[in-house]
């Protein structure tokens, strides 16, 4: 299953929040809150638990499930998932929360107790289109059912991020444009967010520096650990015909969790 390209956000904590309409008859708005939406959990010990808070938030009941999908990404930055509830316990896995209700949700880690770098999952919190049969009204009315992608990771001590340019070519890119292909990878063993990202480029005298909108796409991204992402910067006239080896590229980016 592919996912929307994305990253997990500022101070590594930035969620998805997704709306699905559902047309039924004669059923008001309902939705619901969750927290945590992102969360470190330890490989082993009291700190591989998180437990969740589901609150409804309006006057129906409603009908949540929660599930663990794997999380990877490719060079162009969009994930790849598929469910991983083997290597959790989540209990209840699905619940029922009465008119403004709240119902906590024990999430634990019960696979390698010493993995050997970070490991990163979604946490998918949906509500179900599950009519309960309450404060009926005459007429229709659009229901919103709201769907969660929050962030887990399982999270050993020693894990760091370390992120390092490792190919650098000139080429053209989809739209035609003459530059330089860049290839980051966070050989280290921990995700990273990579803020404020500038990129100097240096040849034959010249100095490009590339940031803000000219590196969407990459600034404020998550780069997890061992991922890689590839970056093109378009070149002026100058410099297309430079041989690779002849650009400096330096960077530089505030590192965030």
């Amino acid at each position: 299953m592919r996912l929307l390209r994305g990253n997990s956000g500022k101070a590594g904590k930035r969620w998805f929040v997704a709306v699905i309409l559902w047309i039924a008859v004669s059923l008001p708005l309902s939705a619901f809150n969750l927290e945590p939406i992102t969360a470190d959990l330890e490989p082993s010990g009291p700190r591989s638990v998180v437990t969740l808070r589901l609150s409804n938030s309006y006057t129906e009941s409603i009908a949540v499930r929660i599930r663990i999908l794997t999380r990877t990404e490719d060079r162009e930055g969009w994930e790849v998932n598929s469910p991983a509830d083997e290597l959790f316990t989540v209990y209840p896995s699905r619940v029922v929360i009465g008119p403004k209700g709240i119902q906590l949700v024990r999430v634990q880690w019960k696979g390698d107790a010493n993995p050997s770098q970070e490991l990163a999952f979604r946490l998918l919190v949906e509500q179900l289109p599950v009519d309960f049969g309450e404060n009926k009204r005459a007429g229709g009315s659009i229901r919103i059912l709201t769907r969660y992608l929050g962030s887990l990771y399982v999270l050993p001590s020693h894990a760091k991020a370390e992120v390092r340019i490792i190919q650098t070519s000139v080429g053209t890119d989809k739209e035609g444009r003459k530059g330089i292909f860049l290839v980051f990878q966070n050989q280290g063993t921990a995700h990273t967010i990579l803020g404020d990202l500038t990129i100097e480029v240096s040849a034959i005298g010249r100095k490009l520096v590339f940031e803000g909108d000219s590196l969407r796409g990459i600034s404020g991204e998550n780069l997890l650990a061992g991922s890689k992402r590839t970056v093109f910067l378009p070149l002026p006239p100058e410099l297309q015909d430079v041989d690779p080896s002849a650009l400096e590229v330096n960077f530089q980016y505030e590192a965030v969790r």
